[in-house]
């Protein structure tokens, strides 16, 4: 794996020159972690992370330490540049669904680019500007979209996270209603209609998804 290709799928590298896309390919760091690893926490910072290869999950604690997962992540995903800037979410956890490659830049480093190439200060403005928006837009869906869409998204993700397409809920109905911003009554509607259709299989937690393309197409 190249820290130059690396550099290349990155918003805010790559207007750079060949040159110095090549010189940010010296400071990087070529990481490989194995499925189930942690690769950043509350206590544990990543630095600018570019995933080139696997999946990530991202998810929370609850109060009463429930995972419950906020996305899955996929090759050419960046991840940690707040951390860059001394911010750190007290309840994110980053875990390797696959064994992964990465590259990936520490903060000191990251800092020294800035002064020696100005510009990304700028791009990475425009990306933050990007993010920022992105959860806007995930807002207002959260607030007009149906809790279908929600649900859909909520299981197609889940399987992602299983590698599989039987897995375990890993909330309540009542915990899964609060996260998917609905209640738990329509919660239930919704996944009987789901079953009625024969999108897919249920008992008690235990979920099958038996036609997936049509759950996607729900999306």
């Amino acid at each position: 794996m190249s820290g130059h290709v690396c550099a290349e799928n990155v918003p805010i590298f790559n207007h750079l020159s060949h040159e110095n896309l090549e010189k940010i390919s010296g400071i990087m760091q070529h990481r490989c972690y194995a499925k189930g690893e942690i690769i950043y926490s509350p206590n544990k910072s990543c630095g600018l992370f570019i995933l080139a290869k696997g999946r990530i999950k991202v998810y929370q604690l609850s109060g009463f330490g429930k995972e419950q997962l906020l996305r899955v992540l996929e090759s050419g995903s960046v991840i940690g540049e707040d951390t860059l800037f001394g911010s750190i979410n007290p309840n994110s956890f980053g875990e390797a669904l696959t064994d992964i490659e990465a590259c990936v830049i520490g903060r000191e480093e990251f800092m020294e680019l800035l002064i020696q190439y100005p510009a990304i200060s700028v791009k990475l403005l425009e990306e933050y500007s990007r993010k920022l928006a992105e959860a806007d837009q995930l807002t207002t869906r959260t607030a007009t979209e149906s809790v279908a869409l929600r649900l859909a998204s909520y299981l197609i993700d889940l399987s992602k996270v299983a590698g599989a397409d039987t897995f375990i809920l890993p909330l309540s109905m009542k915990e899964l209603a609060a996260f998917l911003a609905t209640t738990p009554e329509t919660l239930s509607r919704r996944m009987r209609q789901f079953e009625d259709d024969g999108f897919l299989g249920r008992s008690g937690k235990n979920i099958r998804l038996l036609q997936k393309d049509a759950l996607e197409n729900v999306l």
